[in-house]
């Protein structure tokens, strides 16, 4: 007996379906797994720096694995947590600058992977605290000459409080992108593929171009937001 038309239907539908989400999970798992190893080696360098005595180039590729982040990734915390002691390390020995670099790091690293949300807040208020204790202790401009430490660091920390968030333009085109790349991804699975898993050419190259589009304008915006 033959299969009815409907139920025809019903079975391209869903193998329409299961294409679609492995192909956004294959896309989603190569982006995580880019993210992960690019943080891993970015570690390994600054590790191996270092241990040989360049911290400055070591702070540089620390502040670099920390700014690959994923969730469940082990060595954006581990980046953060070396910055950290790198720059509690140079205070004791009166390292101004170093431990500013190692503490500006931490901020930068951490204000670049927030989206709606701030990642370790407590160690961006942590690196902040130190930032602005040092800055206040530094020789004071003219216009500064009468104002106490107290005050300096009141201000500082001010300015480091000030935060402006996601920029809008770029969060949008962040968040267009993602709607592109995972609608055209769909798109290919019912549109390039016909019922018999051939690819059908001219389809799929219209919506493979709009999947390399949409991720790219992902990834811009994701960089740039």
């Amino acid at each position: 007996m033959s299969s009815s038309p409907i139920a025809g239907r019903g079975a391209g539908r869903l193998r329409g379906a299961l294409r679609w989400l492995g192909v956004v999970g294959l896309l989603v798992g190569v982006l995580v797994l880019r993210v992960v190893t690019s943080a891993a080696a970015e570690l390994h360098a600054a590790d191996k720096y270092r241990k040989a005595g360049a911290v400055d180039a070591a702070v540089v590729h620390y502040r670099r694995a920390a700014r690959w982040y994923a969730p469940g990734s082990p060595y954006h915390g581990q980046a953060l947590a070396s910055l950290g002691a790198i720059g509690k390390a140079a205070e004791k020995v009166g390292n101004v600058d170093l431990a500013l670099d190692a503490y500006r790091a931490i901020r930068g690293a951490i204000m670049a992977t927030r989206s709606f949300q701030v990642i370790e807040r407590r160690r961006l208020l942590a690196a902040d605290e130190r930032i602005a204790s040092l800055m206040a202790a530094q020789p004071r401009p003219p216009g500064d000459a009468g104002k106490s430490y107290a005050a300096l660091r009141r201000e500082h920390l001010l300015l480091l409080s000030a935060d402006p968030g996601p920029k809008l333009g770029w969060t949008l085109v962040l968040l267009f992108g993602f709607v592109l790349w995972v609608s055209a991804v769909f798109g290919f699975s019912m549109r390039a593929i016909d019922d018999a898993d051939r690819l059908i050419p001219r389809a799929a190259r219209r919506w493979g171009a709009l999947i390399v589009v949409g991720f790219g304008l992902f990834v811009l915006g994701m960089s740039l937001g």
